[in-house]
């Protein structure tokens, strides 16, 4: 593995989750290949579903800060983690179908969420996996802040 600072397309990385904390979800489509994919909750998901997710993320956390650490790769794979920072200050929509809105906890978090491996493609995002399939960044998130429905350990 190498530290990526030294990697030419890695600030796509940086740059999907930069537009995504500014809510600027058209701009943060543009890093995604067209036949992108991820799992969101154990559901795979195309690039819009991703950005929704995140697109509700900040409607019940306006204040979330993404920060992306310890990006390595080994030259066709990136890993790194992902912390999020943030206040649970508004009620956020449910993340996933059948789920509930989640009422504003007041909550703070500030801490990696999930560790997930990139793919790329020049310069598109094809991939994001999860490390640990069972922890990714909704998750994460939602752990951190005492939200996860306890029937989603049984999934």
């Amino acid at each position: 593995m190498m530290n990526v600072m030294n990697y030419q397309d890695y600030d796509v990385i940086l740059d999907v989750f930069k537009a995504i904390e500014k809510e600027n979800f058209d701009q943060a489509k543009e890093y995604f290949d067209g036949n992108f994919k991820s799992v969101i909750l154990n559901k795979p998901v195309k690039a819009p579903e991703y950005l929704e997710v995140y697109r509700r993320i900040k409607e019940g956390m306006p204040d979330a800060k993404f920060e992306i650490v310890d990006l390595t790769s080994d030259g066709e794979t990136f890993k790194a983690k992902l912390k999020i920072k943030g206040t649970h200050s508004q009620t956020m929509p449910a993340l996933t179908k059948g789920w509930k809105n989640m009422r504003k906890t007041g909550k703070r978090i500030n801490r990696v969420v999930t560790s997930v491996e990139i793919l790329l493609r020049s310069d598109k995002i094809m991939e994001i996996r999860n490390i640990d399939p069972e922890k990714g960044v909704a998750a994460g998130l939602l752990d951190g802040l005492n939200l996860l429905p306890k029937s989603y350990a049984r999934n």
